[in-house]
């Protein structure tokens, strides 16, 4: 199966059918599709605060490059990783501008 890039322009959202829980600095996830649990820590568990909202991909990487000392490249391609990885399981909502 070939990943699809995520565009700057394409917006993201945490997906329906989740039930997520903060425990200090890290969010636990259940997915409600498949029964698993999935957990994001530290400048993960940021994202997914930033994820409960529809917010770009720009958006976001420009929030996290001003929070975190991170170079912007870098944050682009960890933060593209993360969203391709999110999306492949079902828990987060990929929308591409038309």
């Amino acid at each position: 199966m070939t990943k699809r890039t995520i565009p700057d322009t394409a917006t993201v959202v945490a997906a329906k059918d989740l039930l997520a829980s903060e425990f200090g600095s890290e969010f636990v996830i259940l997915n409600l599709q498949d029964g698993v649990y999935y957990g994001l820590e530290d400048v993960g568990a940021r994202l997914w605060t930033l994820l409960q909202r529809l917010v770009a991909v720009a958006t976001m990487r420009d929030v996290l490059v001003s929070e975190y000392d991170v170079d912007p490249g870098r944050c682009q391609r960890d933060l593209l990783a993360l969203l391709t990885e999110l999306a492949s399981r079902g828990l987060v909502e990929v929308r591409e501008a038309v």
